[in-house]
């Protein structure tokens, strides 16, 4: 019997505002969905969104697909999730970077919290790096996601041009002498 073996398993729809003239947005319907790092298909989605954001804004996105090859040796960690937010509404197994919005990767930790190691979204649809977002609140619902599925508070480490991002987002500095550490108590 051969096993039957599902990758980049759907996790939810969720609505995001995408830009349809010059100052109009329409909620568009995309998924979340957890991608599997033993999967060489998910793993080369991760590599060819990789590749994509990078061409866009270098050293960008590369992490979470350099931790994806990654031999995990952390013991305070229990188990670690890559999450997607896609266009893509079908055929999970053959997931696009074409219509990779953002990706996030969390883990569940035997501490106190967990962690919200990296969240990038796509470049072209940032304030940062685009004149004319196309999409909006990429992050947002990656972290609400998450959020809702946490069973204890989250750490971030978050880069000093995102604080302002988890501020919005209800994360709070725990450390006065390093502002970018911060938490979610929910």
């Amino acid at each position: 019997m051969t096993p039957i073996n599902f990758k980049a398993s759907f996790l939810k729809t969720v609505y995001i505002p995408k830009k349809v003239s010059d100052s109009n947005y329409k909620k568009q319907e995309v998924s979340i969905v957890e991608l599997d790092p033993k999967n060489k298909k998910d793993v080369m989605a991760l590599a060819e969104t990789a590749c994509k954001w990078e061409n866009v804004a270098p050293g960008y996105s590369s992490e979470i697909y350099n931790e994806a090859l990654k031999t995990k040796m952390y013991p305070d960690v229990i188990a670690e999730h890559y999450y997607a937010l896609t266009r893509q509404n079908e055929d999970y197994e053959n997931l696009s970077a074409d219509k990779i919005l953002g990706l996030a990767l969390y883990s569940e930790k035997n501490d106190i919290h967990n962690e919200l190691n990296w969240l990038q979204v796509n470049p072209e649809t940032n304030k940062k790096n685009s004149t004319e977002r196309k999409y909006k609140n990429i992050g947002t619902e990656l972290v609400n996601y998450i959020k809702q599925i946490a069973d204890k508070p989250i750490y971030v480490q978050s880069a000093d041009d995102a604080m302002k991002f988890y501020e919005k987002n209800s994360f709070k500095h725990i450390d006065s002498s390093y502002q970018a550490i911060m938490l979610w108590q929910g």
